[in-house]
């Protein structure tokens, strides 16, 4: 559930910008988001740049990168949750079979 809070958070920071079109440096604007940490993590990423003056743009390419290290994140947590479910299965017949 907190994943889709915070895609949610992510994709309306994004439309945001997109909507501005605030994605080069000439075109940076001014932005508060609602969600300061998920706007952190997506500047201390490179996907929004700050100008140093207060104004951000939007770069689709670091934020096709960050989209893809976020799948791989959510990937591997899914795929370690499916390895303790099959472990604790595997415990839970061998004890019954005992």
């Amino acid at each position: 559930m907190r994943g889709l809070i915070l895609g949610r958070s992510r994709r309306r920071i994004v439309k945001d910008f997109v909507a501005a079109r605030a994605t080069s440096a000439d075109r940076a604007i001014a932005y508060v988001a609602k969600d300061a940490r998920i706007f952190r993590q997506l500047r201390v990423f490179g996907a929004i740049v700050d100008d140093g003056a207060g104004r951000y743009h939007l770069d689709a390419r670091k934020l096709g990168a960050f989209r893809a290290s976020v799948r791989l994140r959510a990937a591997a947590i899914v795929g370690v949750s499916g390895v303790a479910a099959s472990v604790a299965a595997a415990a839970t017949v061998f004890a019954l079979a005992e």
